[in-house]
């Protein structure tokens, strides 16, 4: 009886997740023998992940013949046909990661096209998981958190990342370019991101959540506006307004956007707001 070890697989793709999931495979012990790049001739095998950008996957999922198994590592993606293979991390080339760590949620495959029988694989038939759909067995191999998951949950999940992970790290880089206009370095802020994290490995966010919107600190608040360029608010704090000569806020280290009528918007002053309004809204609403 083979193991499922033994499944030839192939990776469409050769970015941040298609270099850390061949990896991973290799090192559980199966054979990788391709990471597809456009313009090369797709090599034969028995499972095939598709790892490129999610407006790509459609049509690069169509080189795929029929009766093979192929699954999708995207968080938001749905398709006719094919499964499931999404690991919920960040990645980074060169930058390594704990496999063993990194939740995996997986579909089966649906739709025409779905791979036959592939006889002998020792795990494939337990858990009632329907023959040739061995990918709950593939995550398995490298991930001890394996979960089967459904789109819509998928989806939520894939949207909650975003917010805790893309747009985390957006602020970040925000941060290391207003130390940057005083000449400090990032470096300074680490011990607090990392005590930040750390709080949230045992409490709710919210429940930890410090900072002058949660203290009521209001003249706190209206200096940090100040420092964006926001217009003092004479109550409370509205929303971002434009300036009075109706320029808008001025352009700060390249960190702004363009409104439909032309004027340019400082992000750090509108997000500064809007969050700082959402913070008051969840706490007052939780107590």
């Amino acid at each position: 009886m083979k193991n499922i070890t033994d499944l030839r697989i192939v990776i469409l793709g050769s970015g941040n997740v298609a270099t850390h999931l061949s990896e991973a495979l290799l090192n559980a012990g199966f054979s990788v023998l391709q990471l597809w790049k456009r313009g090369e001739v797709l090599r034969d095998a028995d499972v095939y992940f598709i790892a490129v950008s999610d407006d790509a996957i459609e049509e690069v999922s169509q080189l795929i013949p029929d009766g093979k198994l192929f699954a999708h590592t995207s968080g938001s993606v749905e398709l006719a046909r094919g499964g499931v293979f999404y690991p919920l991390q960040t990645f980074t080339k060169n930058l390594e990661v704990d496999w063993a760590t990194i939740p995996i949620f997986v579909e089966n495959p649906v739709g025409a096209g779905l791979a036959p029988a592939l006889d002998g694989i020792a795990e494939n038939a337990d858990n009632g998981r329907p023959q040739g759909s061995p990918l709950h067995d593939i995550a398995k191999k490298i991930s001890n958190n394996v979960q089967m998951t459904t789109p819509e949950k998928r989806r939520q999940l894939h949207l909650s990342a975003v917010f805790a992970c893309n747009f985390t790290n957006h602020l970040w880089t925000v941060s290391e370019r207003l130390l940057a206009e005083k000449n400090l370095s990032f470096d300074l802020l680490k011990p607090l991101i990392y005590q930040t994290v750390r709080k949230i490995e045992g409490h709710s966010p919210r429940d930890v959540q410090t900072g002058p919107a949660v203290r009521g600190d209001l003249k706190t608040i209206a200096r940090h506006r100040e420092l964006l360029g926001v217009i003092p608010a004479e109550a409370g704090i509205p929303l971002l307004r434009e300036r009075s000569n109706g320029k808008g806020i001025p352009a700060c280290a390249g960190m702004t956007v363009t409104r439909n009528d032309g004027t340019d918007v400082d992000v750090r002053a509108s997000v500064y707001d809007v969050l700082t309004k959402s913070i008051q809204k969840t706490h007052n609403d939780s107590h």
